[in-house]
C-alpha cells in the first residue's frame, strides 16, 4: 500500500538529506529523489509530495508526519490529531537533561544531557521509547548498551565524598543539580554544531535555578523547564535512562569495594545498614558512600544508641 504526505520545501530538503545514502536513479521526470531501502522506497515528487511503499511504508510515513508536525491522511477526528501533535512533541529535536540519585542515601548523583536529532528520534519511536521511571533497571542497561555509541550525551557523576563537602559548604541539594545540569548541557553543546531547545526536567522554579548560578561564569539560558519531563519527551526520558544507567553501575561498584549490600533509596532497610556501617566503620567511612545529611543518618546513630541501651 502506498502512503503520501504533501510537505514543505524545507520538509523535502530533510527528507532528501535523511536517505541520502539510499538514493537511486529515477527515469520518471516529476520524480526529483528516489531512495530504496531493504524495506522501504521513498518517492519525492516536483509536487512536493512523497510517497512511501514497502513492508515499513506506513512506519515511516507515520514518522515523518510525526516529526513534521502534519495531518496525516487517515486521521478523521480532532481526538486523532491531538494524539498526532502529542508524539510530535515528544520526539522534539532537542536536548534534554535529567538527574538520578538524589533521592538515594547510599551512591552518587549522576547528570545526563543528551541530544536527540532527527536520526535518533527515529530510532527511538522504532524502539517505542518511553517514560523511563516506567523501566526496570535492566531494561534501562540493556537499551543503554544498545545506543550509546550512537548518542551525543553529557554524562557527569557527583560522589559522595565530593557531595558532603558542597553540603558542609552551605550548597542546599538544588544547587548542586543546576550546577551539574548547567555545566552538563554546556558540554554537551561543545560537541554538537546545532542549536536545539534545551529542555530540563523541572526540580525548582526557573529564577531559582538561574538564582542558584549566579557566581558561574557560564550560564546556559533559553530552558524550557517542564515538570514530569521523562513522559513529555524523548530527550529526557533518554537522558533519565543514561543517568540511571551510570548510578546503577556506580552503585554496584560502590557495594562492591566497600563489602557492604548496599540498599537504594531510603528506608526502614537503609536506616538499619547505615547503623551497621556507622557502628562498624565510623562516619568517615560512611561519608564515602552516602549523602550524610540525609536524616537516614540521624536515625542511624538512634538506632545504634537503642542497641547500646538495650545491651545496658
Amino acid at each position: 500500500m502506498n502512503y503520501v504526505l504533501k510537505v514543505s520545501n524545507d520538509a523535502v530538503l530533510r527528507i532528501i538529506q535523511f536517505y541520502r545514502d539510499y538514493q537511486k536513479e529515477s527515469t520518471q521526470p516529476s520524480v526529483v529523489f528516489f531512495a530504496k531501502t531493504e524495506f522501504v522506497s521513498v518517492t519525492v515528487y516536483a509536487s512536493n509530495k512523497v510517497m512511501f511503499q514497502g513492508m515499513d511504508a506506513y512506519p515511516e510515513y507515520q514518522m515523518w508526519a510525526t516529526l513534521l508536525q502534519m495531518d496525516m491522511v487517515d486521521e478523521k477526528t480532532e481526538k486523532q490529531k491531538a494524539k498526532k501533535q502529542s508524539m510530535s512533541d515528544y520526539y522534539k529535536i532537542s536536548i534534554g537533561s535529567d538527574e538520578v540519585g538524589t533521592g538515594d542515601y547510599f551512591g552518587p548523583v549522576t547528570v545526563c544531557a543528551v541530544y536527540v536529532d532527527e536520526d535518533l528520534a527515529k530510532k527511538l519511536y522504532a524502539l517505542n521509547i518511553k517514560d523511563s521511571k516506567t523501566l526496570t533497571d535492566e531494561a534501562i542497561i540493556k537499551t543503554v548498551d544498545q545506543l550509546k555509541d550512537q548518542v551525543n550525551y553529557s554524562l557527569l557523576t557527583l560522589h559522595n565524598k565530593r557531595y558532603n563537602e558542597l553540603i558542609k559548604r552551605g550548597f542546599n541539594l538544588n544547587k548542586i543539580k543546576a550546577y551539574l545540569h548547567n555545566k552538563a548541557i554546556l558540554n554537551l553543546k561543545q560537541k554538537i554544531t546545532a542549536s536545539p531547545d534545551i529542555i530540563i526536567d523541572q526540580f525548582t522554579e526557573e529564577k531559582l535555578y538561574f538564582r542558584y548560578l549566579a557566581d558561574e561564569q557560564k550560564v546556559q539560558k533559553n530552558i524550557i523547564f517542564t515538570t514530569k519531563g521523562e513522559s513529555k519527551y524523548a530527550s529526557i526520558a533518554l537522558a533519565s535512562m543514561f543517568a540511571r544507567y551510570a548510578f546503577v553501575k556506580h552503585f554496584d561498584q560502590l557495594s562492591e569495594e566497600c563489602g557492604y549490600p548496599l540498599v537504594k533509596g531510603a528506608g526502614a532497610k537503609v536506616d538499619e545498614l547505615a547503623a551497621t556501617i556507622l557502628h562498624e566503620k565510623g562516619e568517615l567511612f560512611l561519608e564515602d558512600i552516602a549523602k550524610v545529611h540525609f536524616k537516614t543518618t540521624v536515625k542511624a546513630k538512634q538506632l545504634l544508641q537503642e542497641k547500646k541501651h538495650h545491651i545496658n
